[in-house]
């Protein structure tokens, strides 16, 4: 039987980057006893292992270009990303590995099965389950937004350099040998999701030419709202400082304004055979369906003998609970109104095509 509990505060310790973005906030208040010996001993630890690990990983880029879950955090990319999966043939990095970076290709799964609530809604991360890559990227010390979930203060700023930038100038060497691990571990083709990704899909395309993405998008309103209650949980769990309000909420109208002007920029230079338009609503509605386009449209996916297409969408739809999103009212903010536009737009070019 798989062991759950709730989730508690749980500092979070990574590579040397990390560790010194994080020694530049001051004073933790939020810190526990002997925080900044662990902080320091860890990170230490982080790159003997991490150089350990790197001479024994593939040389090289992933066997096949990823397929790549995008979209704002809360849009439902978690769901998608399980559902997918769920159907076989994939290869995607799980709790785990995400979480120890610097060891997971050295010491395989954990003996025993553990799982958490999510500190958010009724979802359960599990160690052995999908898990999206943002969580290595940050702890593998690259650029993230993730570490605004550790000093609320400087959210902005890690948002400003996610989103402010067109992908060109960042260093995600660790994590493409984190991708080149979790590729070499299975026969299938990649399959990463992040919301974080949204923001560099221009560097994403540039590393992975043939790569094909997957769009999720939900009701702005209900994005807006649901955002406000995961950002103050996350925070819950990992920050050492303190939140205000107005750093929350001055970083979700910023959100949704770059995540405005990434949907302008796919439709001026990507094709609907590079990027498909998946609704939330559709998902929770009608999600046999949804499985079957993405499916069609991904392609290139490894035989599972005698199982048919239906048979791996009927598996994945009896693993994989569905819960209704609650609805909210559009607010009446211009930058919500425009990323609603942008939605349709996308949606029009983009959309899931009949089957």
């Amino acid at each position: 039987m798989t062991a759950q509990r709730d989730c508690a505060f749980q500092p979070l310790f990574g590579a040397s980057a990390l560790a010194q973005w994080i020694r530049l906030g001051g004073r933790p208040v939020r810190a526990p006893l002997g925080y900044g010996l662990r902080l320091r001993w860890h990170a230490r630890l982080f790159e003997l292992n991490w150089r350990m690990q790197i001479e024994r990983l593939p040389r090289g880029e992933p066997a096949a270009d990823p397929v790549f879950i995008v979209g704002l955090w809360r849009s439902g990319t978690t769901l998608l990303h399980e559902l997918v999966n769920a159907c076989g043939g994939w290869v995607t990095p799980h709790t785990w590995q995400c979480f120890n970076p610097s060891t997971c290709f050295m010491t395989g799964a954990p003996a025993s099965a553990a799982a958490v609530k999510r500190p958010m809604d009724q979802g359960v991360i599990a160690a052995e389950g999908p898990q999206e890559d943002e969580f290595a990227i940050l702890l593998l010390g690259e650029p993230s937004i993730y570490r605004g979930l550790i000093d609320p203060r400087r959210l902005l700023e890690c948002a400003a350099a996610s989103w402010q930038s067109d992908g060109a100038d960042l260093d995600l060497r660790r994590w493409q040998a984190f991708v080149r691990g979790v590729a070499a571990g299975g026969a299938g083709r990649p399959l990463l999701k992040s919301p974080g990704h949204t923001f560099r899909i221009p560097t994403l395309r540039a590393l992975f030419p043939g790569a094909r993405f997957i769009w999720i998008g939900r009701h702005p309103g209900e994005i807006v709202a649901s955002n406000v209650r995961m950002w103050t949980a996350m925070m819950r769990v990992y920050a050492l400082w303190e939140c205000t309000d107005d750093v929350l909420r001055e970083f979700l109208r910023e959100a949704v304004w770059a995540c405005s002007r990434v949907l302008e920029r796919c439709l001026a230079e990507m094709t609907p055979e590079q990027m498909l338009w998946v609704d939330f609503e559709a998902l929770q509605t009608d999600p046999g369906r949804v499985l079957r386009q993405i499916l069609q449209f991904v392609g290139d996916r490894p035989s599972h003998g005698n199982r048919s297409l239906d048979a791996d969408i009927e598996a994945a739809l009896s693993s994989v609970p569905i819960h209704r999103g609650e609805r909210a009212a559009m607010p009446e903010e211009e930058g919500v109104h425009r990323l609603d536009l942008m939605m349709h737009a996308a949606r029009c070019r983009f959309g899931e095509a009949e089957a």
